[in-house]
């Protein structure tokens, strides 16, 4: 059975709520089209609204939905994105949950908030993962054993620096640039030292955790729904990121030429 709203403030508590909900979808990397679904199934959740509409950016939410013949339309800004699957399942677990079953506004607000600040994944781990994976990109292009285990190394450092980095909220570009330029730097004084064989391999292992192919192929599928301007803005985005990666890879190179 659906819920009912009681007044103006309950609308935009849903509203709220909502807009919440695709937020973190959004900034956990989630697709334009996943996002709108849940802001709408969340804000339709109740049987007195008219209509709703949920207009998605990658920088931005806006929603509208007409209660009471008055028309209540709210925004709300998205800041820097990152890739989490583990948060996009858990809030569309949650979308369906909240239609389903007697969830309150607070309740759902602290839900989300959960979801927002706590992770299952430790950091240790996540920075090991971060470095077994760079590792094998390291000898799926050429490299030997040795590239293999200074690109886990240095992979593994990295990814420690960047979430110690993310502290002082640098933007996309500059967090892409530093990781590349970090890696490059410790894959040369590596392989001067006779640790690593082919600093190549090295480098291109340990930038591949800062490649932004989840970012492009989400871009691509926008403009295959139609949503042209998420579309092009995830791809100048990825664009930018792939530059960064290379200025910060090339000035590494160029202080070693």
């Amino acid at each position: 059975m659906k819920r009912n709203l009681n007044d103006i403030k309950d609308a935009k508590q849903l509203m709220n709520l909502s807009l919440y909900a695709g937020k973190l979808l959004v900034k956990n990397g989630a697709e334009i089209y996943r996002a709108e679904d849940t802001v709408q199934r969340i804000c339709k959740s109740v049987s007195n609204v008219e209509a709703v509409d949920a207009y998605v950016l990658t920088s931005g939410i806006f929603v509208s939905l007409e209660y009471d013949n008055e028309i209540i339309t709210i925004f709300k800004k998205v800041h820097n994105s990152t890739i989490n699957l583990e948060k996009i399942d858990k809030i569309n677990d949650f979308s369906r949950r909240f239609v389903n079953e007697d969830i309150s506004y607070n309740q759902g607000m602290q839900i989300l908030k959960d979801i927002d600040e706590n992770s299952n994944l430790d950091n240790w781990k996540a920075h090991i993962a971060a470095g077994w994976l760079a590792s094998f990109f390291s000898l799926l292009f050429g490299g030997d054993l040795k590239d293999f285990l200074c690109a886990f190394i240095i992979t593994l450092f990295m990814s420690f620096i960047l979430s110690k980095a993310s502290k002082f909220k640098f933007n996309f570009f500059i967090y892409n640039f530093l990781g590349a330029f970090v890696s490059s730097i410790f894959a040369l004084v590596l392989t001067n030292l006779n640790f690593a064989t082919n600093y190549n391999m090295v480098i291109i292992g340990s930038i591949m955790i800062l490649v932004p192919g989840v970012s492009a192929t989400n871009a691509a599928r926008d403009i295959i729904n139609g949503d042209f301007l998420s579309g092009v803005m995830g791809l100048a985005k990825t664009v930018f990121l792939g530059l960064a990666i290379a200025l910060g890879v090339g000035a590494a190179l160029q202080i070693f030429k």
